[in-house]
């Protein structure tokens, strides 16, 4: 069986389909600058500390994966309460 448009599968009108459903729904997600920058900070700190332990590929890899983990765990648990409420949103005081 002979494919006429070379070896790359669906070819480019999956990617442009691809591409399109992405940006349609873009618009629906709620995102801040620090749901990126706090995983990517922890991602480059990881990446950084596995290629001082043993420089190789596999583990800049491993580093980069462990510490965009954990800077989403610390994103989800710590402070997307804090970045994602307005100042007059805290609890409600006991006013007595």
């Amino acid at each position: 069986m002979n494919r006429r448009h070379g070896g790359k599968g669906f070819g480019w009108r999956a990617g442009v389909v691809a591409f399109c459903l992405i940006l349609a729904l873009v618009p629906g997600c709620r995102f801040s600058a620090a749901q990126i920058y706090i995983p990517l900070a922890y991602g480059l700190t990881g990446l950084c500390i596995a290629l001082l332990m043993s420089p190789t590929p596999l583990a800049a890899v491993v580093g980069f994966v462990a510490g965009v983990l954990l800077g989403a765990a610390v994103y989800n648990n710590s402070l997307k309460r804090q970045l994602s409420a307005s100042p007059g949103n805290g609890p409600p005081r006991d006013r007595r």
